[in-house]
């Protein structure tokens, strides 16, 4: 094995990352059915990769993908691939971690025996370096958020708290926004005009009354209507140990004023200031920005703002 190329981690073995390859009769190509998860290393350390793989194992068991591993070994094997794979980077480098799950082949899809959900899971893990160069524009001057004619699945029919690849909805909405703005990123309503999520990312509205962040109030949507992201329990947890005022509601576009601010949170990133709504300016929270990554940095024990920033 080519110990300078990245690895993969495809049911219990490590091989080449190039090699990794899922079959045209697997589940999760088939049908899309397939569990996923993301974490993040920072200086090379893997964060709350724990929180990451039992979110993953609840999300598998509930969309009847049942993994035969134990959470012990899963994350010892994430631990170990994360290792391998950081010592490729450089030192201000870091790397994704993605976590997947299918329900396996499908054999009569290749005129073999057997149907769907009658072989073991697949079950993998890969990484890729951090797409720094990505993320700048939006740590640097804000995120464009644009809603899209595309709805929401109800979570009547699949619970949006679910990491899943079954997405051809993002990728009708972003493809969609783009036709009126190339840097914008698509913001789903729900079936009731509410807002809910990006692809990638939970929102979080700021409104301070007396711009000093005394009477500061974070709102965000109903957690049953969107992910539930670590990025966004962090912020949960800053505003509970901030004392501020977290409020899980439902918003409408038009609820979000030109004095109020909003950011986006993801595991790549972490958070980044929305700069327009529906082409509305927003204002920018300093104050907010920075004391918020301040407590995050205290976690990671990384700048990861400068760290995007800085790579070019």
């Amino acid at each position: 094995m080519d110990q300078n190329s990245n690895l993969a981690w495809i049911n219990g073995n490590f091989i080449p990352q190039s090699e990794a390859a899922i079959t045209l009769h697997d589940a999760g190509f088939v049908m899309g059915a397939t569990v996923t998860d993301m974490s993040r290393s920072f200086a090379h350390k893997p964060f709350m990769l724990k929180e990451h793989i039992q979110r993953f194992m609840a999300h598998c068991e509930a969309c009847f993908i049942s993994i035969k591993i134990n959470e012990v070994e899963f994350l010892k094997a994430a631990e170990d691939l994360i290792k391998r794979n950081c010592l490729l980077l450089k030192p201000n480098e870091d790397l994704a971690l993605v976590l997947l799950a299918t329900p396996g082949p499908i054999g009569f899809y290749l005129g073999e025996s057997g149907g769907a959900g009658d072989s073991l899971p697949t079950l993998g893990m890969h990484t890729f370096k951090l797409p720094f160069h990505r993320y700048r524009p939006w740590v640097e001057h804000g995120v464009e958020l644009l809603t899209s004619s595309i709805l929401q699945p109800s979570p009547l029919s699949i619970n949006p708290s679910i990491k899943q690849r079954s997405r051809m909805h993002w990728w009708i909405a972003e493809r969609e926004v783009k036709k009126r703005s190339a840097r914008a990123m698509a913001l789903l309503l729900d079936e009731n005009g509410f807002l809910t999520e990006t692809a990638s990312s939970n929102l979080i509205i700021l409104q301070d009354a007396s711009k000093s962040g005394a009477d500061l109030k974070i709102l965000t949507p109903k957690p049953e209507k969107v992910l539930d992201g670590i990025g966004l329990r962090i912020v949960k947890s800053f505003a509970r140990d901030c004392g501020f005022s977290w409020i899980e509601s439902d918003i409408l576009p038009t609820d979000v004023k030109p004095e109020d601010a909003a950011i986006i949170t993801s595991n790549s990133f972490c958070f980044a200031p929305v700069k327009s709504l529906n082409r509305i300016q927003l204002s920018r929270f300093k104050w907010f920005n920075e004391k918020l990554l301040g407590y995050w940095q205290k976690q990671v024990h990384l700048d990861f703002h400068d760290q995007i920033l800085k790579n070019l």
